[in-house]
């Protein structure tokens, strides 16, 4: 009986300075030429490191803590070189070095020696172990908690954020809306920008849109500002067109200067949100969102329920004016309420903002001067406070306040006092107080993601109220005309219940120089049965333009007509409403190996009125979105067309993307046309070798990994995956090292008709490795020619070896799921036969 394959000979763990010596059978590699055994002394170690410098991936305990560049020196009696972590580059790690050795050791345990940088580090750091790999160029370190300092998890150190490279960036979103409507025709088209140009330290931002409506255009830019980072003071500057923050106050457009704590810079920190907008369009319709007179963002929507949940907030706060204009003409327009949450900090952790110019809001013939000041600071675990000022011209505020941090959820309570002088009018004082609260019951799912409520006297005026006040004196208008609050209730609410959700996101306003308030509402369930979707919402809003209730009450039922992938799914809905009761009825799906088209179809009919059918599509590629639509009914017809993506500008070249966040990465791939990022189906490398990242996630770690599944078989991925902390607004490179030949399996036969020795290595002309022969003597390699010759060895003597020509055939190259190339070379001839 024959011995085992394997022999282990030494069993401690492979380690960045020492392999693990593995000892193979040679019986089972015979060579029939001259009796002679095959060479296999070089498996009987790990991956073996050269000498040199290695830009690693550093894991500390199993996180990614960053990138290094680590030296390897040789180290005699070793084929394997020895890593060095030097003192300074531990310490960035977050390892002390010099801590006190006060944890007990085992008896046969080494003691501690003094730290030397090329030493394994378990001599300087009993426990603690290193792996480096190598293929994927990642050294893994396993320290003991003894020696390491308290960090908040999920911490990346500011010495590995990436700055990114200089490059320039567009977002856009253009869809032209053409309706025919009782012989009379409405064109719209819309263009939303969000551009952006990075050098050095300093960002440049441009976010703007372009609308035509018949013979009226109209170019608005929503804000255009320089900003750079002030890591030391973990800050943002900002200089142009910008906002104010509306957690305190209520944000106002500013030309001027910002200076304002950036929470993203500290670990488990909570960032700034944009609110979702939900509404019902009857045909199809297209959606139009504006905050403080700015638009936002346009889109073209299919008949039924829509939701936009991918706005760019421009500021912390100010309520979002939805339009949506129906394909007949109709209009409709509602708000949905934008604030901010209970300011709990942290204890010892404090927040600021500094801006200062000139108000900068929509309509102000007489815009004024004006200075706002915030702060706030976690006096305990409990308690926080924050105070505020804001001065301008004719006008100033202060602010006082403070917030709970309770067993019954999140509680703030403030006061603000108001002054304001209006020429010829006098001067008008008044104060404010708001209350807001939010909780989330783990037990029993409930969601009170926002209560807040706020009395004002009625002398009391905000910052932009004041303004628009004051060009009334100075124009000798009426002051009446600007709408005083007098209290505001808003409410976001989620609850789960059996299997599904209760939502409710609502907002009441009343004035003192206004009959009529303004009740605005959306509420639903959601849930499912046996494979049945099902939702019931209302939905209350009023419409700005002329003051009538719309009040809509719907059933919608979704069933997948089938259970293997890409099943079209059919959806009716039944609604009532004040504008009159109908049904709607409609089949979508996704086709595509990815689910990049996306369809629909309907038809609906509104009782004792007209009848209406619609179609919509989607198709998603690597470069871009394509949407279209089309809508008909008794008395219109609507078609609407559009598309969004990115572009990205760089050193090396241009490349497209279908969408794109304010932090990005470009990755550079050389000829690995094909893979995928992340998975993600519209996220792919193209023929230049470079894709796009489209959202990374500022000052935490992102793992960005490339996925080979569609790539040539004659491309091989040195690394398929990377680690990357980048700034904010910043846009990092990612190079990912490939191998380029063409990728052939050659079967050959020796002088004597024997298969070539398994585990021989195969050369190129110019004496590089290409390849390995594997089982049934088959070489596995890749060549950079189309013809020549390799030399197949299989030990240290010249009759060890041989040599064949190959010339390979003018058929198409393979690629993506092309079959491998196979090649038959017919004899590999040995040196001692010429």
């Amino acid at each position: 009986m024959a011995r085992g394959l394997i022999l282990l000979t030494s069993a401690h763990a492979w380690g960045a300075g020492a392999v693990e010596n593995v000892e193979f059978n040679p019986a089972f590699f015979p060579d029939a030429v001259r009796g002679r055994q095959v060479d296999i002394s070089k498996f009987s170690q790990g991956n073996v490191v050269l000498p040199g410098s290695y830009r690693i991936d550093i894991y500390l305990n199993g996180q990614w803590i960053g990138r290094e560049t680590l030296s390897f020196v040789a180290v005699q009696g070793r084929d394997s070189a020895q890593m060095c972590l030097e003192r300074e580059a531990l310490l960035r790690f977050g390892i002390q070095v010099d801590a006190p050795h006060n944890q007990p050791t085992e008896p046969a345990q080494a003691p501690r020696r003094t730290f030397a940088s090329c030493d394994d580090i378990s001599s300087y750091l009993p426990g603690s172990s290193s792996q480096f790999d190598a293929g994927e160029n990642r050294l893994a370190l396993q320290v003991p908690q003894i020696y390491l300092a308290r960090k908040a998890r999920g911490y990346v150190d500011p010495q590995h954020w990436d700055s990114g490279i200089d490059a320039a960036f567009v977002r856009y979103n253009a869809n032209t809306f053409v309706t025919r409507t009782n012989g009379r025709s409405l064109d719209s088209q819309y263009l939303g920008l969000n551009t952006g140009l990075n050098l050095g330290d300093w960002h440049w931002r441009h976010n703007a849109s372009f609308n035509r409506t018949d013979s009226t255009s109209k170019y608005q830019s929503s804000a255009t500002y320089v900003q750079r980072e002030l890591s030391p003071l973990q800050s943002q500057l900002m200089m142009g067109e910008t906002y104010t923050p509306g957690d305190l106050f209520d944000s106002v457009r500013l030309r001027g200067v910002s200076l304002f704590s950036d929470d993203r810079m500290l670990p488990d920190s909570q960032t700034g949100f944009a609110p979702v907008v939900r509404g019902i369009a009857e045909t199809n319709a297209r959606v139009t969102v504006r905050q403080r007179g700015v638009l936002l963002d346009e889109v073209s929507v299919a008949p039924g329920p829509f939701v936009l949940n991918d706005l760019f907030p421009t500021g912390y706060g100010g309520d979002l004016t939805v339009t949506i204009t129906e394909a007949d003409g109709r209009q409709r327009e509602f708000i949905v309420p934008f604030a901010a949450n209970a300011n709990l900090l942290r204890t010892g952790y404090h927040r600021y903002a500094l801006s200062v110019g000139q108000l900068d809001e929509i309509g102000l013939r007489h815009p004024p001067k004006l200075m706002q000041a915030t702060y706030q600071h976690g006096l305990s675990n409990l308690l926080t406070g924050y105070t505020g000022a804001v001065l301008g011209e004719d006008y100033r505020s202060h602010l006082l306040g403070t917030a709970f941090n309770t067993p019954f959820g999140a509680l703030s309570i403030d006061l603000t006092h108001s002054n304001a002088t209006l020429p010829g009018h006098g001067s008008r004082d008044g104060r404010s107080v708001q209350l807001r609260y939010s909780k989330n019951f783990t037990e029993t799912g409930t969601h009170f993601a926002l209560g807040a409520y706020r009395y004002s006297t009625e002398g009391f005026l905000s910052a932009a109220d004041a303004a628009r006040v004051r060009d009334l004196a100075i124009d000798g208008g009426n002051l009446e005309h600007v709408s005083r609050l007098r209290d505001r209730m808003d409410i976001s609410l989620n609850q789960s219940l059996g299997n599904g959700s209760i939502y409710l996101t609502g907002s009441s306003q009343n004035y003192w120089n206004r009959k009529s308030g303004n009740l605005t509402f959306t509420t639903g369930y959601t849930g499912s049965w046996k494979g049945l979707h099902y939702t019931v919402s209302a939905q209350r809003t009023k419409d700005l333009l002329s003051e009538r209730i719309d009040q809509q009450l719907e059933l919608t039922l979704s069933l997948p007509l089938g259970s293997r992938a890409r099943t079209p799914t059919l959806t009716t809905t039944a609604y009532r409403g004040n504008q009159g009761d109908g049904e709607r009825l409609s089949l979508g799906g996704t086709l595509g190996e990815r689910n990049e088209f996306t369809y629909g179809i309907g038809a609906s009919r509104v009782q004792g009125a007209s009848t209406a059918t619609s179609a919509d599509a989607k198709y998603q590629t690597s470069q871009g979105v394509v949407s279209a639509g089309f809508g008909q009914g008794n008395t219109y017809r609507a078609m609407s067309l559009g598309m969004t993506g990115g572009i990205v500008a760089h050193a090396e070249g241009v490349t497209f993307a279908p969408e794109l966040g304010d932090t990005i990465g470009v990755v550079q791939a050389p000829d690995a046309q094909g893979a995928r990022i992340n998975g993600n189906h519209s996220a792919q490398v193209g023929r230049s070798g470079f894709a796009v990242v489209p959202h990374l996630t500022p000052y935490r770690q992102n793992a960005v990994e490339l996925d080979p599944k569609d790539l040539s078989v004659d491309v091989e991925l040195k690394t398929a995956a990377q680690n990357v902390a980048p700034r904010a607004g910043s846009v990092v490179k990612l190079q990912f090292a490939t191998v380029s030949g063409q990728a052939i399996l050659i079967t050959a036969l020796r002088d004597d008709a024997s298969p070539l020795p398994f585990g021989s290595d195969v050369f190129d002309e110019d004496g590089a490795s290409v390849g390995i022969v594997g089982q049934g003597g088959k070489a596995f390699v890749r060549v950079a020619r189309a013809q020549g010759r390799l030399t197949v060895k299989w030990g240290g003597d010249t009759e060890d070896s041989c040599r064949l020509q190959y010339r390979l055939g003018t058929g198409p190259k393979a690629n993506g799921s092309a079959r491998l190339r196979h090649l038959d070379a017919g004899t590999c001839k040995t040196h001692t036969s010429g």
